[in-house]
């Protein structure tokens, strides 16, 4: 259709649906009386039952009345003379899929898929269903039965497959399904619609999901007559001897072109299904008589009247597919060449298409061909098309530059349903061509800008995938194009680098003998989807890169060994003494002795060095004696490393051990420093201060209830990374022990924040908000992870947090609390109408309790405007108030957090210091503290005092002392 037709084509159509709507009943009379007859006379019924011909035949020939109206088919004309090497295997297509293949012998063979004996098996593509359809020869009651297998189950995803009656252009689904895995589908026995002569049964089988890799299938169909001496007709026996005899392929009963072999797009084109319990599909299952009127009564009330609210209503599907402009009832009507549509102006046509009068001339006037439009660019086109008019056509423009702009005009032409946002710059749309004529200065401006970018990026930009995923198998493993990158922008050294990485990747993923493999299948595979012959020049130079390779595996055997050795210095954390390297060695031969592959040695033999205490653990050697003695530099690269990275010492710490200078306390004070600000301390972060504030593992926390906290979940792994981010940022910029009680600042991303309250956070970055303590945040005492740590699975608890500052930051000691003591209530909401404070005050007033919790209570219900995940709160969750001043055991009073953080500062600073001395110390020496350490703590905390309380302080003073630097004797434990 030209676009310049289109607004009338669109008013003739509408003016005919109005019109074919209102004599639905009367059409549907005149079909039931010609129901049966070969060739009904159209004039006389439509005399008879006072209708337009034209409308009665679109209506006849729709319901498969008309004489003439057996669906077209795509048939396959391709013959293929043998499959899968075997003479005997025969069919309908090409080397390409899709396919129908039949097995004429008695033998199960692989082609690649099964293939029964005397079977038949289809083979569809991405796009286009396989299908099988039997066209009736006979009138009457007929049964039908079936079965689909899967027949390559061994990969793939399956088959989907459908069974369908058409007359005309109606089709109605019987049965669908998936085939996949070796289990056979059966189908039916489905009793089919009275059927007539020429009327079409089809199983079709497509790809699922669109994936059409070792779809092969085997299928059978069987009709049957009613009764013991019926007639029957099978799909296998019929055809599966012979199935090059014709397409269409007579059956075994003489009867010509009952058996077809054709294809159908799996989207679109097929034409509509009658949707199941719509009054059109009751109207055709209905006696003739008076139901059968009452119904097509029915059906012209809801066509004229208009579809029921429901989408998904049989009837308003119905409705949709009779009156689609372009369907086929419609179709059917406008075709008849004796109707008669009379002009009409409707007062919506001017929004479809385009003006007729904008075509057949130039922007200036002057005249073109009548059918043409021209227009000055830059220029949009808005064009508004009834969507069941087009639905399944293509809208296809051949665009032209005039002649007047063709020496130096250029323009890109694009087709969308969104308006472009500008039209002065070109759309990155290979969709979207920009037009020069050949030769023209302009066509050279482009080409040469064109070269340029090509220049600059690879042309796998140009695809979103490269190497092939639609595909069981594929020669293309891996795909290096980086060109481009090393011309523009590495050095030497650099691509050296990229070359050694790549041949590392093709060397460790054995990519020869990866594609022996794959190459193997492709030609597998190629019998049935291809010719094999296709990819026979592969073969010698992939056997040859192969072979190549395996004498490369062999060459580093000896290299390889020799790095497990290197490995094992590292993993033991020193040099390894000759006997050690001739153990290992002696391990690998014994190994291949017994036969063991080169493989195979050498994880046997790196499991040794794993499971070798000198591995496993931190081993130091003291002297003889009683008296300590001083670490080896490697003892001492390994205690340093183990204390701000929890890991093993780096190339440096190595390099200073080999020479032995580790021993001097000028350098190792240099090192600790340098390890410091190093990225990995972070392990320190988590190792020593998660543990010591009782948060290690919190992202693993399941102990909240979902009920109560929804939010914690998807917020606890947030919550303990904030923790870990904020001593990493401690300990790197050498920051103030005490911020870690009154630091102003927070780690947070969008989600903490959120949680938090603060503003102005977006994304899922983290980074620090200063200004945190206005905001009720900073330092420890406000972190979510140990306000949360420190609570119950539904609420808060005063007594765990007051506990947890007591004994956890500022070192006291506790006895453990009775046995018998009462459980407080679970939730805040069960509680008799008090508060979680009011009932902590009555549960402490047990005599036995309440020395304990005079000192612990207070400080836990200054924190009590948190809740149980950390969320800022004046109420508790049954609406009552919040009280968080308190007085403390030594008669201070507090008045929440910010009272907390200062008694803290203040009153209980040197208990605060002490105890981080005490873990620090405890931590880096790997031990509990001895009286003997006392005059070291005292150190660290003069230390501290003297340098702003800079926790390099406390670092350095660790690694220069005694107790790191050396070593208890052998016999100090047995001294007197």
């Amino acid at each position: 259709m030209l676009l310049r037709d289109v607004r009338a084509h669109v008013r003739e159509m509408t003016d005919l649906r109005q019109r074919a709507f209102a004599a639905t009943a009367r059409c549907l009379a005149a079909a039931a009386e010609a129901s049966g007859k070969d060739r009904p006379q159209v004039k006389e019924l439509a005399s008879k039952h006072q209708v337009d011909a034209g409308v009665l035949r679109g209506w006849l020939d729709f319901l498969g009345l008309g004489g003439d109206s057996q669906p077209a088919l795509n048939y396959f004309t391709g013959r293929i003379e043998r499959a899968g090497n075997y003479e005997f295997v025969k069919g309908w297509g090409s080397n390409e899929t899709p396919l129908i293949v039949a097995n004429s012998s008695g033998q199960h063979v692989r082609i690649p898929g099964n293939m029964k004996a005397h079977g038949v098996a289809v083979h569809p593509s991405p796009t286009l269903y396989a299908a099988v359809g039997w066209r009736s020869p006979v009138h009457g009651a007929l049964k039908l039965s079936g079965t689909v297998t899967h027949a390559h189950p061994e990969c793939g995803n399956g088959v989907t497959w459908s069974v369908e009656h058409r007359r005309g252009s109606i089709r109605q689904k019987l049965a669908s399904g998936v085939a996949h895995g070796a289990r056979e589908m059966s189908i039916g026995p489905i009793d089919l619609p009275a059927m007539q002569v020429g009327d079409l049964v089809s199983l079709l089988v497509g790809p699922r999901d669109g994936n059409h890799a070792c779809d092969l299938t085997d299928v059978d169909l069987v009709i049957k007559e009613a009764g013991a001496a019926g007639k029957e007709w099978r799909l296998t026996r019929d055809v599966a001897d012979d199935i090059l005899a014709g397409n269409p392929h007579a059956d075994r009963l003489g009867n010509q072109q009952v058996w077809h072999f054709y294809t159908e797009p799996v989207m679109g084109g097929q034409g509509p299904n009658i949707p199941a319990g719509s009054l059109l599909a009751r109207w055709l299952a209905a006696e003739a008589g008076e139901q059968k009127a009452r119904l097509a009564e029915d059906l012209q009330r809801l066509l004229v009247g208009g579809p029921p609210g429901a989408k998904d209503h049989p009837d308003a599907v119905l409705y949709r597919q009779l009156a689609a402009l372009s369907g086929p009832l419609l179709a059917g009507m406008r075709g008849d060449m004796g109707m008669s549509i009379p002009a009409r102006q409707d007062s919506n046509e001017a929004e479809w298409g385009l003006a007729p009068e904008l075509f057949g001339r130039l922007p200036g006037g002057d005249a073109i061909d009548a059918a043409s439009l021209c227009v000055q660019a830059p220029n949009v086109l808005k064009l508004r098309l009834p969507a069941d008019l087009v639905v399944g056509s293509e809208l296809v423009a051949s665009v032209r530059l005039h002649e007047s702009s063709r020496q130096n005009g250029s323009v890109q032409v694009s087709a969308s349903q969104v308006p472009p946002q500008r039209l002065d710059v070109l759309l990155a749309d290979p969709a979207a061509p920009v037009l020069t004529a050949e030769g023209s200065p302009a066509r050279q401006r482009f080409e040469a800008g064109y070269e340029e970018f090509r220049q600059v990026f690879p042309a796998a930009l140009c695809y979103t995938q490269v190497v092939p995923v639609d595909e069981v198998v594929t020669l293309a493993l891996y795909h290096r194009e980086d060109g481009p990158l090393q011309r523009l922008m590495l050095d030497d050294a650099q691509k050296a680098r990229l070359d050694r990485l790549w041949t590392e990747l093709y060397f460790v993923s054995q990519h020869a003998l990866a594609q022996v493999d794959a190459f193997k299948q492709l030609m597998e595979y190629a019998t049935q989807d291809s010719d094999p012959r296709l990819f026979e020049p592969f073969r010698k130079p992939i056997q040859e890169r192969a072979e190549q390779f395996r004498r490369q595996l062999q060459d580093a055997e000896p290299s390889q060994l020799a790095a497990v050795l290197e490995l094992a210095s590292l993993a033991y954390r020193r040099p390894l003494s000759a006997a050690e390297a001739g153990q290992l060695r002696e391990l690998y031969a014994e190994l291949r002795r017994q036969e063991a592959s080169h493989d195979e040695a050498i994880r046997l033999t790196l499991a040794r060095v794993f499971v070798s205490p000198a591995f496993l653990y931190r081993m130091e050697k003291p002297p003889a004696g009683t008296e300590p003695g001083p670490l080896g530099d490697w003892e001492l690269a390994s205690r340093l490393s183990y204390f701000l990275w929890a890991s093993l010492p780096d190339a440096e710490l190595r390099r200073l051990a080999a020479e032995g200078r580790l021993r001097d306390p000028e350098t190792l004070t240099q090192q600790a420093r340098r390890m410091l600000k190093d990225p990995r301390v972070r392990r320190m972060a988590s190792e020593f201060a998660c543990q010591w504030l009782h948060i290690y593992g919190f992202d693993r926390l399941d102990e909240k209830s979902e009920r109560h906290f929804p939010t914690f979940k998807d917020l606890r792994d947030d919550m303990y990374e904030e923790s870990i981010r904020f001593f990493t940022d401690l300990l790197q910029r050498d920051g103030s022990v005490l911020s870690i009680l009154d630091a102003d600042h927070v780690f947070v991303n969008e989600a903490l924040a959120r949680h938090y309250g603060i503003p102005g956070v977006s994304g899922p970055e983290w980074r620090r908000m200063d200004g945190a303590r206005k905001l009720g945040r900073g330092g420890i005492l406000a972190f979510s992870a140990t306000l949360a740590q420190q609570s119950g699975a539904s609420r808060t608890s005063p007594i765990l947090r007051g506990n947890w500052i007591s004994e956890v930051l500022l070192g006291e000691k506790l006895p453990r609390p009775p046995r018998d003591v009462p459980q407080l209530p679970d939730e805040e909401s069960a509680s008799a109408g008090l508060t979680v404070r009011q009932l902590v005050e009555k549960h402490s007033s047990d005599q036995r309790c309440a020395v304990c919790h005079a000192r612990i209570d207070p400080l836990g219900f200054a924190l009590e405007g948190y809740d149980a995940i950390g969320r800022r709160r004046t109420q508790d969750a049954a609406g009552r108030p919040i009280e968080v001043r308190s007085r403390l055991k030594d008669g201070a009073e507090i008045d929440g957090l910010d009272g907390l953080r200062e008694y803290l500062l203040t009153v209980r600073r040197d208990a605060f210091v002490r105890q981080f001395t005490r873990k620090l110390l405890g931590y880096a020496l790997g031990r509990g503290l001895q009286l003997a350490d006392e005059p070291l703590l005292d150190e660290m905390k003069q230390r501290l005092e003297q340098n702003d309380y800079r926790i390099t302080a406390a670092v350095e003073t660790i690694v220069r002392s005694k107790q790191f630097r050396e070593i208890r004797g052998k016999d100090f434990a047995g001294a007197p």
